[in-house]
């Protein structure tokens, strides 16, 4: 009656060695398997940060280059302002002159060079091709102008002499 006693104390001691070592194994395996995924864990992080970075390098660029692009509309929006208003005053210029070819006068000739002087800036400002404007144009105007304020000064004395009979 012992010897039931006995195998199965063996039985018990062999179980509970085979349970140690089963226990052993599986938590040397489970130590492992943790090992492998802090490994594999503090790889990802790395690669995290790594991606992390080049994602704030990458923003960091592509905000310079749309402030860049901002920037580079706003002088394009300003240089077609500058070429919208130079066309403008050519075209006032046009008209200034067709005035001053109906009736000339020193002021208009005067104030036609001052407007050529400030679209030219303008033109300069906008690196575009400035008016030029021939010298005939104005000694030819400015002549007429003379002529015909000759011309409205002797109608006028003549009639005032016609008027008051001054002779």
């Amino acid at each position: 009656m012992v010897f039931p006693f006995i195998i199965g104390a063996l039985g018990l001691a062999v179980g509970a060695v085979a349970g140690t070592f089963t226990t052993h194994a599986v938590g040397e395996k489970d130590r492992q398997a943790a090992k492998h995924h802090r490994k594999i864990a503090n790889e990802l992080s790395e690669q995290y940060a790594e991606l992390e970075q080049k994602y704030y390098e990458l923003a960091d660029k592509s905000q310079n280059k749309i402030n860049e692009l901002i920037r580079q509309k706003a002088l394009d929006e300003v240089e077609k302002d500058c070429l919208r208003l130079a066309l403008r005053l050519q075209q006032h210029l046009i008209y200034l002159m067709a005035d001053i070819d109906r009736e000339p006068s020193i002021y208009a000739l005067q104030s036609f060079r001052e407007a050529v002087d400030i679209t030219n800036e303008v033109l300069c400002e906008a690196n575009e091709e400035l008016i030029l404007i021939p010298s005939y144009y104005y000694a030819r105007n400015k002549v007429r102008a003379i002529q015909q304020q000759q011309l409205i000064n002797s109608q006028n004395q003549q009639f005032i002499s016609s008027r008051f009979d001054i002779s």
